[in-house]
């Protein structure tokens, strides 16, 4: 079958080795939060979702700090992402990004590169979203070792242990 593949030429040219690298991490964390026990909603017969925010609590306190102090990871505090928000009449446009005041809120904003970069539209790839994707890459290995060090911690092993692919 022939098919004109031309609609998508524009990702070919604006898409980068490390985004499709990034893309793969995040999707692979989430599978590996829900196989381990981290899920949003616990109730039964829900479709599961990652559950950052407990996975969040689990690395601890000073995950945070940690990333504040790493200068590669400075632009998701200081420049995140904005949100892509409803307005009137259905379009959409450009908001305020979230704010950074816990773990679960660094990994929320880690979702919005992912979301932007997956979702986003053609005008927001620009230096600074490198930028974003690279930082949000970097803050994903940050917690994989820290996740690793927490050998205490029965959940953070099983998402460990999920994570890596079986042959």
């Amino acid at each position: 079958m022939a098919v004109d593949t031309n609609y998508r030429a524009g990702i070919k040219l604006l898409f980068k080795n490390e985004w499709g690298s990034f893309v793969a991490t995040f999707a692979r964390f989430e599978y590996a939060l829900k196989r381990a026990g981290y899920l949003k909603y616990e109730k039964l017969g829900v479709s599961a979702e990652a559950g950052w925010a407990g996975f969040a609590k689990d690395l601890g306190d000073d995950f945070l700090e940690k990333c504040r102090a790493e200068p590669s990871l400075a632009v998701l505090f200081l420049h995140p992402p904005r949100l892509l928000k409803v307005d009137k009449d259905q379009a959409v446009s450009w908001k305020k990004a979230r704010a950074v005041n816990s773990a679960a809120d660094f990994f929320a904003v880690i979702g919005d590169v992912q979301n932007g970069l997956f979702h986003g539209d053609e005008r927001v790839h620009a230096d600074r979203d490198g930028d974003l994707i690279l930082a949000a890459q970097d803050a994903l290995d940050l917690a994989w070792a820290c996740a690793l060090r927490k050998t205490d911690n029965a959940k953070l092993l099983r998402f460990c242990e999920a994570f890596r692919f079986s042959q």
